[in-house]
């Protein structure tokens, strides 16, 4: 019905309806006032909106041709450049956010190293495991900073220590020392103030001190409490732990014996624990030592770590073993021949 209504609109009309349309022209009305809304009538609406088929009426009653609507110009490829050469274009990046911290250091395949370490580096084998005695002796030739390196062992162990069962950490007392000068502080009350001083601490206070540290003093290496004052120790845990200074009985900075800890710190002892990725970094001396004094203090680590084994150790306990100097490259060990060389040490 609506494609009829359009057709008959849009037809020329007959002669007997000329005067009619005259009529309707004249009034200002070109189509019949019969026709019902448009709204109701989509393809009638569309109809109405093609300009290339709309008749154009004569005021004096006559139907002109229907307008054509003018043909788009045509334009040739290598007239027009749009820089446009087809496909789906560049694929959209989202924005990231500036990388912060460790993930902002450029890659391993990136780094450059300095020619001191180039040439030091060719004293040993990357892919080679030596024994304790080899490794000893090439990180001290391969110690050629301008100040006194420190000798360091990094381990990989098999544990994961978000498990409480999983978890390392202990000290051990380096029989030959660290080769450095520790300055302890003591927190403690009534007659502990005399012993400490009298042990060989650096500071001695109880809430003067604690008082002092809330106020950003931070001049000390160790800080060894007394179990009566960890009550309020407690309040300096924000500003301690992150520091690794807050005093706690697994690292022997808790203790009732005030001298003896003093003594223990001042002659050599050192704190370990695993971090987050199983790995423990722990300094045993300095290169200045001889080769059997670091030998010594490197194997009292190894024993200590085999001592504290957690309880949720699974499998392979020791899984990697480097030595390095402070600024030097690392040397990787024999797993099996570090284990039983500690052995024959201790028999």
């Amino acid at each position: 019905m609506a494609a009829a209504s359009a057709s008959s609109l849009l037809a020329p009309p007959a002669a007997g309806a000329a005067v009619n349309t005259a009529s309707q022209c004249s009034s200002g009305v070109l189509f019949p006032t019969s026709v019902p809304s448009l709204r109701a009538y989509p393809r009638l609406l569309l109809a109405f909106r093609r300009p290339a088929v709309a008749a154009v009426a004569d005021p004096q009653g006559a139907v002109l041709e229907e307008e054509q609507e003018p043909a788009p110009a045509q334009y040739d490829d290598d007239d027009y450049d749009d820089g446009y050469d087809g496909g789906r274009g560049p694929a959209f990046t989202p924005p990231t956010r500036p990388r912060t911290g460790k993930a902002a250091l450029p890659l391993k395949r990136d780094r450059t190293r300095s020619k001191r370490f180039l040439e030091i580096q060719k004293l040993r084998e990357s892919k080679k495991e030596y024994d304790v005695p080899t490794a000893i002796s090439l990180m001290k030739q391969m110690a050629s900073a301008r100040f006194v390196e420190s000798a360091e062992a990094h381990f990989r162990m098999n544990l994961d220590p978000k498990y409480n069962d999983q978890q390392l950490r202990a000290t051990v007392n380096l029989p030959k020392g660290t080769g450095q000068s520790v300055k302890i502080a003591v927190l403690t009350q009534g007659e502990k103030i005399d012993q400490a001083r009298a042990a060989g601490a650096d500071i001695v206070g109880g809430d003067d001190l604690i008082d002092q540290i809330k106020g950003g003093f931070m001049e000390f290496d160790k800080l060894i409490a007394s179990p009566d004052m960890m009550p309020k120790v407690a309040s300096l845990g924000k500003i301690l732990g992150p520091r690794g200074l807050m005093p706690n009985p697994k690292a022997g900075t808790v203790s009732p014996n005030i001298a003896q800890a003093i003594e223990e710190f001042k002659k050599g002892k050192v704190e370990y624990r695993v971090d987050k990725t199983g790995i423990a970094h722990i300094p045993f001396g300095k290169v200045d030592f001889s080769e059997e004094d670091l030998i010594s203090n490197f194997m009292a680590v190894v024993r200590s770590i085999e001592r504290n084994k957690p309880s949720g150790a699974k499998g392979i306990y020791w899984k990697t073993a480097y030595l390095c100097s402070s600024m030097g490259p690392s040397i990787k060990l024999n797993i099996k021949e570090m284990l039983d060389y500690g052995s024959e040490s201790s028999d």
